[in-house]
């Protein structure tokens, strides 16, 4: 399964993701979040993934956010799709899924969880029997 990748051109850990996916060999697609976007279908999914919802996809430290913050919650999920589509440096990244799972930024341990699960059990194996 091919995964997708949402990443924002001056970010470190966007990068660091793409570096790692590509080290295992994990198809991928990358999609620049200020130059491609994102669908209204993908937005909705990325939410269905998510723990706290937009909580988990919104950086409420950038300024866009604070000026919106309060109108954000009474938003209906199209109007938040039009902002959001709007202000694409809203969101966090990368942002990482692949229909059944989600990460949001780059961390190591995480992200093993799209190495396919028979990689990840030879993986186990290999160093279960180095041991």
């Amino acid at each position: 399964m091919t995964v997708t990748v949402f990443t924002h051109t001056s970010c470190s850990s966007s990068r660091k993701t793409i570096d790692w996916l590509r080290e295992q060999k994990i198809p991928f697609i990358e999609k620049k979040l200020t130059d491609q976007g994102l669908s209204f279908g993908e937005f909705k999914e990325m939410l269905s993934l998510t723990e706290n919802g937009t909580t988990d996809l919104l950086s409420v430290q950038k300024s866009v956010y604070k000026q919106a913050a309060e109108k954000l919650d009474e938003m209906s999920i199209r109007e938040l799709y039009s902002f959001v589509a709007s202000n694409p440096q809203i969101l966090k990244s990368p942002i990482v899924f692949d229909h059944h799972r989600i990460q949001v930024g780059f961390s190591e341990k995480e992200i093993r969880t799209f190495i396919p699960r028979n990689d990840r059990i030879a993986e186990l194996k290999r160093l279960l029997h180095n041991a």
